[in-house]
């Protein structure tokens, strides 16, 4: 059975691998728009995979980089992430946690794996827009898709 995080992880690899068959440099060109590259957003992204991945683990975020030097350099990270959270055994409870803003909450598993995806599908169609802005083209990573594959 398909779940929405597989989609989730399918979705950002698809953008990935597309984003790979574009010129070098791509990613790192100014624009504006959300974030003021496409790398800027891709490590966003991936910076908030990882902060709520540790959360559900029950942890501190310890990130080991602050920004991606190519889209092969994304790959990597976001492969490594995302088969830790791909094999990940999820436990439905409610997780408390403190924000960056020291504020205490609590949600349940299934709000915030809703919520990783729901995030991800928002800065996946901002690195659309930044495409077009470039002169590229985009690529649909529409749930649909996933589900027909």
């Amino acid at each position: 059975m398909k779940n929405k995080m597989d989609y989730h992880i399918w979705a950002t690899d698809k953008l990935l691998t597309y984003l790979d068959t574009l010129p070098a440099g791509v990613i790192h060109k100014e624009l504006q728009s959300v974030f003021p590259t496409i790398e800027r957003t891709l490590y966003h992204l991936y910076e908030v995979d990882a902060l709520w991945f540790s959360r559900l683990r029950g942890q501190t975020l310890q990130l080991e980089i602050e920004r991606f030097s190519s889209v092969g350099d994304c790959i990597t990270h976001f492969h490594a992430l995302h088969k830790e959270m791909a094999d990940w055994k999820q436990i439905d409870q409610t997780i408390s946690y403190e924000t960056s803003s020291r504020e205490n909450y609590q949600n349940t598993t299934a709000e915030i794996l809703d919520h990783i995806v729901n995030h991800g599908t928002y800065h996946r169609g901002n690195i659309t827009a930044m495409l077009w802005q470039l002169g590229e083209r985009g690529v649909s990573t529409d749930y649909i898709y996933y589900l027909r594959g």
